[in-house]
């Protein structure tokens, strides 16, 4: 039982579930950081804002009270003011008159200042002006229920009034334009913060609501969205991995569904080119080992049924029809080595024009039997750094491409030309040419741009694929020019060794 918990709790979870967990814990971290803000930080922050308003307040207020230029009667107006903007009970004692009365502004019903006996009850005046005398002239503190009831024993004679909540008492120190020394005590209240977090809580249990609603509905909706897209793809990739290339990816959803859904498609369109090419790749290869295999198992019966017909012509067949079956064989040998990277390369001084001439003069027979028109053109001897047999090979091949698809005047031109220090080798046939569409894929293992076989163009589609990973390995510069009805000219570059290069270097 222990272990399928595990287990389910180890099994991924689908795009849809993760994406509906993540936006609600979203908006719920959202829910929690407000209710901290206005249940818990609301309080304190409320409490410094007006602590530094009632200081702002006090200080304006000695600003004015100490200007001369300013009257008593500008001060009680501008006191007046500011006592009803910020909710502030304003009261200034004369210090030099004995703590008698100067001027009051109410903003507050339950004003702990204004409700003080100021007659008998110059405890609390001597205590604030003994701490703002002791502070630099001002002092601003909250004064707590707790603290009042604990207040200076030294009026404990006096009928107090008890405040409600409490309060923000603000003291400074002032001399007025006729040097009196004043007290400036302000008094702001810290109730209605209590008021404003208890409607603050019913306003956000109903915005918590709401918005769990809503956020439900949307990661829902948006889940199913961005999961649809997915989910569809998934199956019509289990679709393809079954081998049906015909299987079409929805392009719908976000802009990276999107593109991924056109490189699924062109995944799938691509694997049903190379699908097909194996196939013809199969067909080609099962015709042309059959052909040979057909003959050499006929005229071996024949010669052991009929030892007289034992004749070197005979044998020359056999013969013949090996190497043809031996070089069908090796094609695929080597591109199977050359694309998985396992072929060592020698790469050493070699003459180029030397191995273009001398592959061309090995096609002489052909030339006197079937009157085929093979030339090469060149204005000196040329030297490259390259694997002798693998080059070798890749002028063999391509030789070999233009005599299959040469055309009517079975001619064939081999040409090397220089630019600098780069040789290019190029060889052009008279054929069909290749159209524009088969330019790009002539070079792809299996391809072949003849679909239709013919036992006179005996290839298994691999020839230039060789070529092209041959070339790879030597960083070398290739390609294709063609034209429909004019024929087509492969060739290939090389850098150009100087007269006194001979290094000679191993390449895995």
């Amino acid at each position: 039982m222990t272990n399928k918990k595990a287990q389910r709790a180890k099994e991924p979870k689908s795009i849809k579930t993760s994406i509906l967990i993540s936006l609600l814990s979203l908006v719920a971290i959202m829910l929690i950081i407000m209710w901290f803000a206005q249940t818990i930080m609301l309080p304190h922050i409320y409490k410094y804002i007006k602590m530094n308003e009632t200081q702002s307040l006090s200080e304006d207020l000695t600003i004015v009270l100490s200007d001369e230029d300013s009257g008593e009667a500008f001060f009680g107006t501008f006191a007046k003011e500011m006592s009803q903007k910020y909710e502030t009970c304003i009261y200034a004692v004369n210090i030099s008159e004995n703590y008698s009365l100067y001027r009051e502004w109410h903003a507050l019903t339950d004003c702990f200042v204004h409700t003080i006996d100021h007659e008998t009850n110059q405890g609390f005046y001597e205590s604030w002006y003994e701490k703002a005398s002791n502070n630099g002239g001002e002092y601003t503190y909250i004064l707590s229920l707790d603290e009042f009831r604990n207040f200076d024993h030294s009026v404990n004679d006096v009928n107090l009034f008890t405040p409600k909540s409490n309060c923000i008492i603000s003291i400074r120190l002032v001399e007025d334009n006729y040097g009196d020394e004043i007290m400036l005590i302000l008094n702001s209240s810290v109730e209605p913060v209590n008021a404003t977090i208890r409607t603050l809580n019913l306003e956000l249990m109903l915005i918590s609501i709401i918005m769990l609603i809503i956020a439900s509905i949307i990661a829902f909706w948006s889940s199913k969205r961005i999961s649809s897209p997915i989910t569809n793809m998934s199956a019509s990739a289990r679709a393809l991995a079954k081998g049906n290339y015909n299987v079409k990816f929805e392009e719908s959803g976000s802009l990276e569904t999107v593109e991924l859904a056109k490189t699924l498609n062109h995944t799938a369109q691509e694997l049903s080119k190379l699908d097909v090419m194996q196939k013809e790749l199969i067909a080609n290869i099962s015709h042309d080992l059959r052909t040979p295999l057909t003959i050499i198992s006929g005229y071996s019966e024949f010669m052991r049924d009929c030892p007289s017909e034992v004749t070197p012509e005979n044998l020359q067949v056999i013969i013949d029809e090996t190497s043809r079956l031996s070089s069908l064989v090796n094609d695929l040998l080597n591109v199977s080595k050359l694309q998985s990277g396992n072929v060592p390369m020698k790469l050493q001084r070699v003459n180029l024009t030397s191995i273009v001439r001398d592959t061309v003069e090995r096609y002489s027979q052909l030339i006197e039997h079937d009157g085929y028109d093979i030339t090469f053109s060149y204005d000196c001897e040329v030297y490259v750094e390259a694997d002798e047999i693998r080059i070798l090979q890749v002028v063999y091949n391509l030789i070999n491409n233009a005599i299959n698809y040469t055309g009517a005047d079975k001619s064939v031109r081999v040409a090397q030309s220089i630019s600098d220090d780069v040789v290019r080798i190029s060889v052009t046939d008279t054929g069909e040419g290749i159209s524009e569409e088969d330019l790009p894929l002539i070079w792809d293992r299996y391809y072949k741009v003849d679909k239709i076989h013919n036992r006179a163009k005996i290839g298994t589609g691999l020839g230039l694929s060789i070529v092209k990973n041959i070339l790879l390995l030597h960083n070398s510069r290739f390609g294709v020019s063609s034209e429909l009805g004019k024929g087509s000219s492969f060739w290939f570059d090389l850098h150009i060794l100087s007269s006194n290069s001979s290094n000679d270097s191993v390449i895995q």
